[in-house]
């Protein structure tokens, strides 16, 4: 389910391909995911993409899974991935940097990861260090105490 949550999350960003939603789809099935949609939207081609995308978003309401209706619900999204282990500390500070913070006109809440990440980039010896802070800073941003 993971896989498919995160796809959702990339669409509400525009970064999913929607060509690759059927395979995703498939890929789910064989998991034993399944919702009447999700199963639809296996037949489909990956030139099917308008008809691929409501499917996936249908699919996805089947299985009762929240819809990100913006790039907060994004951010909020990537700094759980952080908390839980699915994304490592970097790789969500750069989702949030990215596809959050220059995208949402640079709020002073996400400025943090902006600095932590090139901070990780500019200084190998203290990885460490920054992936606890971005750690510290996603916990404060979705409200739960370390």
């Amino acid at each position: 389910m993971h896989e498919l949550r995160s796809a959702l999350v990339r669409l509400t960003v525009g970064q999913q391909p929607t060509e690759e939603l059927p395979d995703l789809a498939a890929r789910a099935l064989a998991e034993g995911i399944d919702a009447p949609a999700l199963r639809e939207l296996t037949g489909l081609s990956r030139a099917d993409v308008r008809e691929a995308r409501d499917l996936f978003l249908l699919a996805m309401e089947q299985l009762g899974a929240d819809v990100p209706v913006s790039r907060w619900d994004a951010v909020r999204f990537w700094a759980a991935e952080i908390v839980n282990g699915a994304l490592t500390p970097y790789e969500g500070a750069r989702l949030i940097w990215f596809h959050g913070y220059l995208e949402l006109d640079c709020p002073d809440e996400l400025t943090p990861f902006v600095g932590l990440a090139s901070e990780w980039e500019d200084d190998p010896a203290h990885r460490a260090l920054y992936e606890q802070d971005i750690l510290n800073e996603a916990r404060q941003l979705i409200g739960q105490s370390a």
